[in-house]
């Protein structure tokens, strides 16, 4: 099978992620004073902070959103497969990874370190737009392996997410949501893609979930790769205790999945924390 089958048009997927990255160097070149807003809500004030690279990272989340259905309805079996509705699913991965990367350049800005984030990150951009290309076509040899690859990029990037979250000095309101979100965009994408049908109730209730963790482990003294692999380990669980219940697994094969990874990367993150 031609390598060149399982990629979208050259001509789409460089300018989609050409653009996307573009936007990232801008913010190299051009800034302006940050700008603070803050009002009360119930007694508390919220104050948030506007700047260029702020603006840019959520331009970016447009920008993949469009970028990947521009991709996807390129795809021989769009036609026959998909419906406008449908292909919003593919736009979570890209959305999270473009997210994680303004993050990430943004922890980074003023270092060397951000030219080696952005290379990593253009990579990893197309790496995603390929594997949500490939998914399009269940019937499709290279399927499984798109199926494994989104998944595993998915709960890697809520990884990167988390760390760069806990890392940062954000008041729980502002970190909360964003977690909640994130955990709830993996979950209900990695069901989606073993099951082929939305589980936004399950979702919903794995969010609920991984947000009442996300709560103590700020409050704890731990590091953030400690946290984040904590709260990952918690939500790779919650998600393969969901499709347990659906394939009807029994006894061993029900738990040994779950268990087994969230006590992986308990111990990965005291030994890396």
């Amino acid at each position: 099978m031609r390598i060149r089958d399982s990629l979208p048009e050259i001509n789409r997927l460089s300018i989609a992620s050409a653009a996307i990255m573009l936007a990232f160097a801008l913010t190299q070149l051009i800034t302006f004073p940050a700008q603070s807003f803050s009002f009360a809500l119930f007694g508390v004030l919220i104050e948030f902070v506007l700047d260029f690279s702020t603006i840019t990272t959520i331009l970016t989340v447009f920008l993949a959103a469009t970028g990947v259905q521009w991709l996807i309805i390129s795809h021989p079996s769009w036609e026959r497969h998909e419906t406008p509705w449908e292909s919003i699913q593919n736009w979570i991965v890209p959305v999270l990874t473009t997210l994680v990367i303004g993050v990430a350049l943004n922890a980074f800005a003023g270092s060397p370190l951000w030219w080696v984030v952005y290379v990593l990150g253009s990579l990893l951009l197309i790496a995603v737009f390929i594997a949500e290309y490939n998914s399009i076509a269940v019937e499709d040899v290279r399927h499984p392996m798109a199926i494994i690859g989104l998944t595993a990029l998915s709960f890697a990037l809520y990884l990167l997410l988390a760390i760069a979250l806990f890392s940062a000095k954000l008041r729980l309101y502002i970190r909360l949501p964003l977690l909640a979100v994130g955990g709830m965009v993996v979950i209900s994408r990695s069901l989606y893609l073993r099951l082929r049908n939305w589980e936004m109730i399950w979702a919903g209730v794995g969010s609920l979930i991984v947000s009442e963790i996300a709560v103590g482990l700020h409050y704890l003294p731990f590091s953030p790769i400690q946290k984040g692999m904590l709260l990952v380990g918690m939500t790779y669980a919650l998600t393969s205790i969901v499709l347990g219940i659906k394939d009807k697994r029994q006894g061993m094969a029900f738990w040994i999945e779950p268990v087994f990874m969230f006590v992986l990367l308990i111990l990965v993150s005291f030994i890396w924390g």
